[in-house]
């Protein structure tokens, strides 16, 4: 019965944009590829160009995440308006629902800018959280590396980077990164979550 009271309450998104995610791990990360529920902690984003999620609009909205997967996560939403905040917010808490227990979700200045691999990533003008990353070329030496087929309901398939340095630190939870992975993504996505 609760198997199917939980998927009635699944809601449907459709979602476009850009991600970009670093980690402690060694590269490549095995969290996302096969969804271990223990291991890193890392920090990532989404920079949402457009979408919907319960019926609101999302283009414009930024979601960050920190997190230790099987452990805990934190959310920070930036949306120029209250109802793309709140469906945001309501994504973001079903989407890393299986990631950790949720400690915090908050409103914050998400800044993410760059393109292809070369991205940097500031939550609060960086005080709360910072990530500089850079792609990992493949066998051509032109396109990065292009992992596919992974558990992710909303990045089946990742490019391969590297994390250049990175750092997250809000009330007790800290932690620093440097030449670890990284992976990124222009999202066109949809499913249920």
């Amino acid at each position: 019965m609760t198997a199917v009271a939980n998927a009635a309450d699944k809601q449907s998104f459709r979602i476009k944009g850009t991600y970009v995610e670093g980690c402690s791990c060694s590269i490549p990360c095995a969290c996302e590829l096969v969804g271990a529920e223990k291991g890193c902690q890392g920090v990532g984003a989404l920079t949402i160009s457009s979408g919907k999620f319960k019926g609101a609009n999302l283009a414009g909205a930024k979601i960050a995440y920190a997190v230790s997967p099987g452990q805990w996560v934190r959310l920070y939403v930036d949306a120029p308006k209250p109802e793309q905040r709140e469906a945001a917010l309501d994504f973001a808490k079903a989407y890393f629902a299986d990631w950790g227990k949720l400690e915090t979700a908050r409103d914050a200045h998400i800044e993410q800018t760059g393109n292809s691999g070369n991205y940097t990533l500031k939550v609060d003008d960086g005080n709360t959280m910072e990530l500089k990353t850079e792609p990992m070329l493949g066998g051509d030496n032109k396109s990065p590396i292009k992992i596919s087929n992974t558990k992710s309901k909303l990045n089946p398939s990742f490019l391969q980077g590297r994390t250049i340095s990175g750092k997250f630190h809000d009330g007790e939870r800290s932690f620093e990164l440097k030449s670890s992975n990284c992976y990124f993504n222009q999202v066109n996505s949809k499913g249920e979550v």
